[in-house]
């Protein structure tokens, strides 16, 4: 009967531990399927829309070209016997650059000397035998005309001789040589390339609805790729007055380039033109990187307690960077600017600005 009593015991004791063991075990799970996990916040820089003065100025592109660029051509037939200049040379006008050989002209300036000797003294001797009636008068003018022949040829060929000296017409550097020494060139063929680097000019063309921004002798400021950190000045020197066919307008600007010539022809250039106080106006303006997209659909996302939001809006002009908001944001709103590419619609966020 004892022993009958404490297996009852026992037995109420498991029944009771293990009822327990349920008991919490079920707890827990309840707890657990309760729970909400925590959602993940990206992490984003921002900025605020806000409003600015600015200036709806111009920008144009272009390209450095020398004031002036010549290509030497030679006007007269043999071998080159020397070059005075090599590329990369400074030359002043009228400095010659290039001589041809002169052997076969030089004769023929000796044989035409030779003739219109002999035909002076032929016009002396008929002149003298007119006189006492041994020769008609029109034998005395056939021999004059031979005179004038004979100094007319000499003339030609002194100037073809003036042709055998290659000259720079400008003040430059030698851009490039198209002949060595030795070389035998005939008219028309190309000795060298002289530009003129101390002035330079930049063409470009502007739209006929921002010729009202430009006039002659404004002063704008020019960036380039190749100097990043500085800004040149240039001055507008023409406006076409006649549009091509896409109705633009050339306007040329000079830049004078007297800092060691760094400047070169070729180089990109970015022409910033000084804007009127007139055009200046306040506007919205978010920065470039925060719109979604491209500027013919732009869109940003806002953010407002820590959820972003993709908001359509209208845009305007893109000025140093930043864009001009026409529609669809308020000043103080909160947009992204970095880490647009991991965000979607209600997507978490925390923002990361650097304070």
């Amino acid at each position: 009967m004892k022993t009958k009593n404490i297996i009852i015991i026992v037995v109420i004791a498991l029944v009771g531990i293990i009822g327990y063991t349920l008991f919490s075990n079920k707890k827990e799970m309840n707890e657990t399927a309760s729970a909400v996990p925590e959602e993940f916040a990206i992490p984003v820089q921002t900025a605020t829309v806000g409003g600015k003065t600015i200036s709806n100025g111009l920008t144009a592109t272009g390209e450095f070209k020398g004031w002036e660029e010549v290509v030497l051509v030679a006007e007269s037939q043999g071998s080159i016997e020397y070059l005075r200049f090599e590329e990369g040379d400074k030359i002043k006008k009228g400095q010659t650059i290039a001589k041809i050989d002169a052997v076969s002209l030089s004769s023929q300036l000796a044989s035409a000397n030779s003739a219109y000797s002999k035909a002076q003294k032929d016009v002396e001797r008929y002149e003298r035998l007119l006189k006492v009636g041994a020769v008609s008068q029109s034998a005395l003018e056939d021999i004059r005309i031979q005179k004038e022949n004979a100094r007319a040829n000499i003339a030609q060929i002194n100037q073809q001789l003036s042709f055998t000296e290659v000259k720079s017409p400008i003040d430059g550097v030698v851009n490039s040589l198209m002949v060595e020494e030795t070389s035998f060139v005939m008219p028309g063929n190309e000795i060298a390339e002289i530009v003129q680097v101390d002035r330079l000019k930049i063409k470009v063309n502007i739209a006929e609805d921002n010729l009202s921004k430009i006039k002659e002798g404004q002063e704008v400021s020019i960036k380039t790729d190749v100097y990043p950190l500085e800004t040149f000045k240039g001055k507008v020197t023409t406006i076409s007055v006649k549009a091509d066919a896409s109705r633009k307008f050339q306007i040329i600007i000079e830049v004078e380039n007297t800092k060691d010539n760094q400047l070169r022809a070729g180089l990109f250039a970015e022409v910033n033109f000084d804007a009127l106080k007139t055009n200046e106006q306040n506007a919205m303006v978010i920065p470039r990187g925060s719109i979604v997209g491209s500027l013919q659909n732009p869109q940003v996302y806002v953010v407002k307690d820590s959820t972003v939001t993709l908001q359509k809006i209208k845009t305007g002009n893109v000025i140093d960077g930043d864009v001009i908001v026409l529609e669809g944001l308020q000043n103080g709103q909160q947009i992204v600017t970095k880490g647009i590419i991991n965000l979607t619609e209600g997507t978490k966020v925390k923002i990361t600005n650097n304070k």
